[in-house]
């Protein structure tokens, strides 16, 4: 049995098309499959209906357009085609830009957009950053694959679990050591192991990596025990207070001192991590 192309799925589309206009009275005179305006009708009030379908599920019809976006262009053979969840990789200046910045160029892809020009973007999560970056499908290029990094939870072989598996890891072993208490064997090695394999990924310095995801940990950490966090911790954290100190560990020093002006971070001098080349 050969695999349905382009001309199936059109077919597949105009019988939606035939059923959704049998539901209506006085449509027979409509024909979707040779007047171009009674197809664009017909096609908008089904997505239309669609819209509010989706909203009384309770499900973002903008996400789901846009992996069927996502589907649609790879049906099309398109060289610059990404499916939602696949790795890509910037390339050519986009590329060059961001190694200069020290910033990841590899991510996940969690969206697409055509605009009115036709002109294809793809949203996608880079490493340490809260949104979505638009980039355009000319930018990006197929990426390898995360590695598969086993951990106390399971096998990881997403980065954007990686990343969050390794921000709640470090959480964890930052509260330890706020408490005074020893972190979890686990901990650590589920730190080691999503670290290397984060750093690995993305073709970063062990330093930069770290400096890039401070800012969600230090989120993570102040939010952690709102009512019984210990005195040491009483002062909220900031990324570049966690910087000073090496982060994750130790960090009971740095906690302290932040009462202290000998130990704050301009009293600390850390060497600049290096840039790594394309």
């Amino acid at each position: 049995m050969t695999e349905a192309g382009a001309e199936e799925f059109a077919e597949f589309g105009a019988a939606a098309l035939d059923a959704f206009q049998s539901l209506f009275e006085q449509t027979d005179q409509l024909d979707h499959r040779t007047n171009d305006e009674h197809a664009r009708e017909l096609i908008s009030d089904l997505l239309i209906d669609l819209m509010h379908y989706a909203e009384r599920r309770g499900l973002e019809f903008n996400d789901i357009a846009g992996k069927a976006q996502a589907h649609y262009e790879l049906e099309q053979d398109n060289s610059n085609a990404f499916a939602i969840g696949s790795t890509v990789q910037l390339e050519g200046p986009a590329a060059h830009e961001a190694v200069l910045l020290g910033q990841p160029t590899r991510g996940s892809v969690t969206g697409v957009y055509v605009s009115q020009q036709n002109q294809t973007e793809y949203y996608v999560r880079f490493l340490g950053q809260p949104k979505n970056q638009p980039v355009l499908a000319a930018d990006l290029e197929p990426a390898p694959p995360f590695p598969a990094t086993s951990t106390t939870k399971g096998v990881v072989s997403d980065p954007l679990k990686a990343e969050q598996f390794l921000v709640e890891t470090a959480t964890r072993i930052a509260l330890a050591d706020v408490h005074g208490r020893q972190p979890s064997p686990d901990d650590l090695r589920d730190h080691r192991s999503l670290l290397d394999a984060v750093t690995a990924w993305n073709g970063m310095h062990e330093r930069n990596v770290t400096d890039l995801l401070l800012g969600k940990v230090a989120e993570h950490l102040n939010a952690a025990e709102p009512d019984g966090i210990t005195e040491k911790a009483a002062v909220p954290l900031t990324p570049a207070q966690l910087a000073a100190q090496a982060f994750p560990v130790p960090l009971a020093d740095g906690i302290a001192g932040q009462r202290d002006p000998a130990v704050t971070r301009t009293s600390r001098s850390r060497p600049t991590p290096p840039i790594p080349g394309p």
